[in-house]
């Protein structure tokens, strides 16, 4: 195995010196070997058994010679160029006159510092009465190994390019099959280069499809021929478009078509081919006709509505002068009730006067018959009372005339009040009645009469509907809202969900009938949602059918006028 030790080339004084112990008779001789091993342009060197360089040429001492002289950045690119040629020949070989035959090695060029790729190729010589040695050329290819390398890449380009255009040809060809309209590629003779599947149906069918199907393809190959005849002529325009009456080959049905065909060109003007692309007609066709008739029939409905307009302005008109005439008569009709109610109230008042007096025994001492019919009378009297009230009430608050009187009350004085004057009531009644209500109520500004009055009309409609069970007034403050709650709940029949609205509506009962088992106007519920709506409140309901009522009222600690 060749020595491993740092390469020392001979310097060219060494040379000198051989030289001089040599014959006389050879120098020339040397002399001129030296200058033709010098001219070589590749890097000749012999090597020792140990590979070190025992001769070498000019193009060899540039890249594995330095000179004292030489700089630091030389000096050390030699270095290198020694340990990778040194690294060559030992790797390479398997004996002391072992061949390399044609080894690439990459070397730098210690002027330029580029990279230089030569060939390396040494042979064994064997001198009588001396040791072997090697003979190694160095060929350059460091431009041969560029342009392997640009041919190489200028290959991966053209594979990278095909693959590109059968990838585009694979989109393209998706992308036409993926069209709805025929589209016709053909050559400047008239020939089909290429057609979507849609064009294949009309104008390529296939053997087995039948010799009907057949002949219609054909029949429209030729009219396509036909039309693009107009192109094809010398001197022909570069576009055209027209109709074109094609067929369904399966079917025979009548296809119409827009045509449009278009040359495209060359660099030099030259036409390479010809693009056509074929529209059916038939869907638009169908709407222009369906838009036709839309529009006759627009036209005669704009001439009814007109009719109509003119009609609905006469309705209008009377349905205007209509309510003008009920307004007056509503406003009679109010005006009637609250001059009837005054006159009601003044002679009922009387009856009711005189009847109490006659059960207080103001003439005397009565019967208890005459007791009794007096009460009936003095009964009845009230109720009617109630009635005219009521209807007052009403009228006013229609009108606009109910007055309001704000002041500052406390809650459970107002509510024992009603308690007090429906006492001989709830007597009456086999109810259990009582009261709940919240500590520390806090004081109220509102009107005081009709707060009473709504509370009266729902504990009396309480106990009015409520046959066994009990009756509870429970007043309550949300001091989030700043709310009073005054809520009367009973378990009487209750009100049906599709109802509960109804019996706010003036003169409304669940059981309007005439043989309804309850009295009454239908006023109450009705007045009592209206006058808590002129404090800033409101009148709520929680029923069912046989599951008893709460009506609530809502009202702000301060009212606040709608």
């Amino acid at each position: 195995m060749p020595s491993t030790a740092p390469l020392t080339p001979p310097s060219a004084p060494g040379l000198e010196a051989r030289s001089e112990s040599s014959p006389a008779g050879s120098d020339p001789e040397r002399a001129l070997l030296r200058h033709l091993v010098d001219a070589v342009s590749d890097p000749l060197l012999f090597t020792g058994p140990e590979g070190k360089i025992l001769m070498a040429n000019a193009r060899a001492r540039e890249l594995l010679v330095a000179s004292e002289g030489a700089s630091e950045g030389r000096r050390r690119a030699v270095e290198l160029n020694q340990q990778l040629f040194h690294t060559a020949l030992v790797s390479a070989a398997t004996g002391g006159a072992s061949p390399v035959r044609r080894r690439d090695l990459s070397l730098l060029d210690p002027m330029e510092g580029t990279d230089l790729l030569f060939e390396l190729d040494c042979t064994p010589v064997q001198e009588p009465g001396s040791p072997p040695g090697r003979v190694c050329v160095l060929r350059n290819v460091t431009d041969l190994g560029r342009a392997t390398r640009a041919l190489g890449e200028s290959y991966r380009r053209l594979r990278a390019s095909e693959q590109e255009a059968r990838s585009e040809r694979l989109r393209l060809d998706l992308v036409l099959d993926s069209v709805a309209d025929p589209i016709i590629l053909t050559d400047p003779s008239g020939g089909t280069v290429l057609m979507n599947d849609p064009a294949e149906r009309l104008f390529a069918a296939s053997h087995d499809s039948g010799e009907a199907t057949r002949r219609r393809a054909h029949t429209n190959d030729a009219h396509l021929s036909s039309f693009l005849s107009h192109l094809l002529s010398p001197g022909g325009m570069r576009r055209w478009r027209g109709e074109l009456t094609l067929v369904e080959p399966s079917t025979g049905a009548p296809l119409p078509m827009e045509a449009v065909a278009t040359q495209v060109l060359s660099d030099q003007g030259e036409p390479t081919s010809i693009v056509t692309l074929l529209h059916d007609r038939t869907e638009a066709r169908e709407k222009a006709r369906l838009l036709e008739q839309l529009t006759t029939a627009s036209n005669e409905l704009e001439a009814k509505v007109h009719t109509a307009t003119a009609e609905l302005a006469e309705q209008n008109e009377k349905l205007r002068r209509q309510a003008l005439q009920l307004e007056q008569a509503s406003a009679a009709k109010s005006q009637f009730l609250a001059n009837m109610s005054h006159e009601f109230r003044t002679p009922l008042n009387a009856i009711l006067g005189y009847t109490s007096m006659l059960l207080q025994g103001v003439n005397g001492e009565m019967t208890p018959q005459q007791k009794r019919n007096l009460g009936r009378i003095d009964s009845n009297g009230r109720h009617l009372l109630q009635v005219i009230n009521e209807i007052l009430d009403i009228t006013r608050i229609e009108a606009g005339r109910m007055p309001l009187n704000e002041t500052d009350f406390m809650l459970p004085e107002l509510i024992q009040e009603v308690m007090a004057e429906m006492d001989p009531i709830i007597a009456r009644t086999k109810l259990a009645v009582s009261t709940s209500l919240e500590p520390e109520l806090p004081e109220l500004h509102s009107d005081r009469q009709k707060v009473k009055q709504i509370v009266l009309n729902l504990l009396s409609n309480a106990l009015k509907f409520t046959h066994e069970g009990s009756v509870q007034v429970i007043a309550a403050y949300e001091l989030a809202t700043s709310t009073v709650t005054i809520s009367v709940k009973d378990t009487g029949i209750g009100i049906a969900p599709e109802h509960q609205e109804k019996i706010f509506e003036d003169f409304q009962q669940v059981d309007s009938s005439p043989t309804r088992a309850y009295g009454g106007t239908g006023l109450g519920l009705s007045i009592c949602r209206r006058l808590a709506a002129m404090m800033g409140g409101r009148v709520t309901v929680q029923s069912g059918l046989s599951q008893g009522s709460n009506f609530t009222l809502h009202l702000p600690r301060r009212m606040r006028r709608p």
